[in-house]
């Protein structure tokens, strides 16, 4: 009887299957860890672009100014506020500058965006189903707020940002001033 060398048909197709069978699982756990992985980036991604806007808006508000030279009465509605503040510019600094912010259709949900000296608006908070601004006039009492605030000589206290996301609604207490 001869000696036989090497592996039969059956047990090269067996090799090849449990290869393939291998190379298919490991494939598709590498293609779930790539998916979750971006997936989490566009999370953090996310999270990072609400607390830029949430620090660009608390920033806005906290160095508005009124009553100087040059600066824009502060008047506020439901759906928009303007007033004068102070604006970081590239070279470091700050400058005195005019925003504007607004509750803006952007698709089919809206935004809470700024506009500062009337450039294009820069979206501060996105995906809301609706938006308001509402003004502190006193802290007594529990405070007194209102829908509106009139070109008057001085600012509110605070303005009140309340945001609908779906059936969540939130409000963020902004005051004016350090």
């Amino acid at each position: 009887m001869a000696r036989r060398s090497g592996f039969t048909l059956i047990e090269v197709l067996v090799a090849l299957v449990v290869g393939s069978v291998v190379l298919l699982t490991a494939e598709r756990v590498l293609t779930a860890l790539a998916d979750e992985s971006r997936a989490i980036v566009g999370r953090a991604a996310e999270r990072d672009r609400a607390a830029n806007g949430d620090d660009v808006l608390r920033a806005l508000v906290g160095r508005l100014e009124i009553g100087a030279a040059g600066t824009v009465p502060f008047t506020g509605v439901p759906d928009s506020v303007r007033f004068s503040s102070w604006c970081e510019v590239p070279s470091g600094w700050l400058e005195s500058c005019t925003v504007t912010l607004a509750f803006e259709r952007t698709g089919a949900a809206r935004a809470l965006t700024a506009s500062i000296d009337g450039r294009s608006p820069l979206v501060l908070v996105a995906g809301l189903r609706d938006g308001a601004f509402r003004y502190l006039e006193s802290a007594a009492a529990g405070g007194q707020w209102f829908q509106r605030w009139g070109t008057g000589i001085t600012a509110p206290l605070g303005i009140g940002v309340i945001t609908e996301r779906g059936a969540v609604v939130d409000t963020t207490l902004l005051p004016i001033g350090p």
